[in-house]
């Protein structure tokens, strides 16, 4: 690392928020297609128009529009990613980190302390708290195309029965129903996330092809018997005693032959890279009582222990930043 990157690291955070508040604000769905100049977008959003054209000059910096003739435009990565219109908007992760900006402020605190700063609920107690959680979960994997990545991952001619544990939105079930005509789907999630599950499930046209079931893994039993089961970004926000007994539950569900498929970020031995499941390890301290990032021999030892046989990392290309760790039973 050298200094310009060390000062880079040291002031990311401006960046961050300015992106975070353009969306709030909705900057690009007020641009959209066109051409316009600073006081005509200040207009459209009822913004002071000296420090609309300073927030647009910033957002052109960043490479997220295009300024000509004093005229703002999006780029090609706004567009994709910016518009609510888009299928790949990822507006919804951008501002659920926008609400995170107060537990980061804590941050010290928490490393003093080793306990969280907010209440770790899972965003279960405050119904526009799980609106916005689940509104970004279903942003980012629709955004960065993880569902179509998982369908070809591995084999589903023979997967009739699938079970999503902690499925938030619906994401994988819904895109893996519509790729595979055989296939139905399971989500077993908390009762509060299930109430706005169902909608994403309505409109996804899957009521008839996906059954959910409200509980908690940590506690209940998971009825019925699976031939895969995924549990994608839950083992982080979890303790090693409660993600091992966690797997050896699920195991109990699964067909002879199925397979356990855990999607997070797999960190190597060191425990430090990849960077993103490091730094992510401390969202974890901030919002949940035990959670990290985990190692591949971490989960490899979970499942071995539950008698899960040729286990295997499967790294994703990017931009995906995690990985696929698979048992068979």
């Amino acid at each position: 690392m050298d200094f310009p990157e060390l000062a880079r690291l040291a002031s990311a955070h401006v960046e961050a928020r300015i992106l975070q508040v353009a969306v709030r604000l909705g900057v690009f769905d007020a641009i959209g297609g066109r051409s316009l100049d600073a006081p005509g977008i200040a207009l459209s959003l009822g913004t002071d128009p000296r420090a609309t054209t300073l927030l647009l000059n910033a957002l052109a910096a960043m490479g997220l529009l295009e300024k000509s003739a004093g005229r703002f435009s999006l780029t090609p990565i706004a567009t994709n990613h910016l518009l609510r219109s888009s299928a790949q908007y990822l507006g919804g992760m951008i501002l659920f980190d926008a609400g995170l900006w107060s537990c980061w402020g804590n941050l010290a605190e928490a490393i003093r302390s080793g306990a969280p700063v907010r209440p770790p609920d899972m965003y279960q107690s405050d119904p526009a708290e799980t609106e916005i959680f689940i509104a970004a979960m279903h942003s980012l994997v629709k955004a960065r195309g993880d569902a179509e990545w998982l369908a070809q991952a591995i084999d589903w001619r023979d997967t009739t029965e699938f079970l999503d544990v902690g499925s938030g939105p619906a994401t994988y079930p819904i895109a893996l129903c519509e790729r595979f005509a055989e296939l139905n789907a399971t989500i077993f999630d908390l009762p509060a996330t299930l109430r706005i599950t169902q909608r994403y499930v309505r409109e996804g046209g899957m009521e008839n092809r996906i059954r959910l079931i409200a509980g908690d893994y940590r506690t209940d039993a998971i009825p019925g018997r699976y031939d895969v089961i995924l549990l994608s970004n839950i083992i982080h926000g979890e303790s090693e005693q409660v993600n091992e007994s966690l797997v050896r539950k699920l195991v109990s569900s699964l067909q002879p032959g199925g397979k356990l498929l855990v999607k997070d970020h797999i960190l190597d031995e060191s425990r430090a890279n990849p960077p993103v499941g490091a730094v992510f390890s401390l969202l974890m301290l901030l919002t949940t009582s035990a959670g990290r990032c985990y190692s591949f021999d971490e989960i490899k030892l979970w499942m071995q222990r539950a008698h899960l046989s040729q286990v295997q990392r499967i790294d994703l290309p990017p931009p995906f930043t995690s990985s696929l760790v698979i048992g068979t039973k």
